[in-house]
């Protein structure tokens, strides 16, 4: 098995970056990372300039540390102001947006997939932001929660997604929440094969609300994971919330996977 490349998510970071956005990418590189995904990118509660402009001061910071953008969670480039999000995407540096849940879609909120036909029409508007990243020679993808599981019909939320996704929509899979969702997850990635371009890895005891651990310390057996997923180049870490110092606790599962062979920093 060829190993990923690592990266990590900057909303682990989020209350350092609001604070000190220069010493917080600093720090996050002095882990060793050389590949970060950032969140927000070309929100659609800024203005069109502020989209880009927001993204071009993190590409500079980026920049000045060595390090590049991988995937991104983005907005939507949907609706009037779909160019603008898409030259923020691109004055990033990135070609792999990532819409990391349904808020970031206009007129879409997190309930959607409680029903069949929000989770046909929200699959409809995943299609159409495919579309329009295409046209700027971008991959769209999509970043699961646990959510997605909820049944009607006999069939997940998530399967029927699936189902009417473009295959040209890629597959982020959030390994932690697939199984706070009640998936066995190995066997959900097999099953999603070449179309997983990317895995977020954390750990803990997998329940929605609880603080999250480094890696080998909860329930998520990321390396079978991991294993499952040849096709997943990116490894993508990530604390949504934990009781430590998030900055040691990401390092301490970063050279976990260093020392097991399954991630590396290039």
């Amino acid at each position: 098995m060829t190993p990923g490349t690592l990266s990590v998510q900057l909303y682990t970071f989020r209350d350092a970056y609001a604070d000190d956005p220069a010493s917080t990418i600093a720090r996050v590189a002095g882990l060793g990372f050389k590949y970060i995904e950032p969140f927000g990118i070309g929100n659609h509660g800024l203005s069109n300039a502020d989209k880009v402009s927001k993204a071009q001061e993190l590409r500079a910071l980026l920049d000045a540390n060595g390090m590049q953008a991988t995937t991104a969670h983005t907005a939507a480039p949907m609706g009037p102001d779909a160019d603008a999000v898409l030259d923020a995407i691109q004055a990033l540096g990135t070609t792999l947006p990532v819409i990391s849940w349904p808020g970031e879609v206009p007129g879409f909120e997190r309930d959607v997939m409680d029903t069949k036909d929000g989770t046909e029409r929200f699959a409809d508007a995943l299609n159409e932001a495919s579309r329009r990243a295409q046209t700027r020679g971008m991959s769209l993808g999509y970043h699961n929660h646990w959510w997605e599981w909820s049944q009607f019909d006999g069939q997940s939320a998530y399967d029927l997604l699936l189902s009417r996704l473009d295959p040209a929509v890629f597959m982020e899979v959030d390994t932690y929440w697939a199984q706070t969702g009640g998936q066995d997850m190995p066997a959900l990635i097999r099953r999603l094969g070449d179309r997983v371009k990317a895995l977020h890895l954390k750990d803990g005891p997998a329940t929605p609300e609880a603080d999250q651990t480094p890696l080998g310390t909860g329930k998520v057996d990321y390396a079978a994971a991991i294993q499952a997923a040849p096709s997943a180049r990116w490894h993508v870490l990530e604390m949504d919330r934990t009781a430590g110092d998030v900055f040691a606790e990401v390092g301490h599962s970063a050279q976990r996977l260093i020392q097991e062979g399954l991630s590396t920093w290039e």
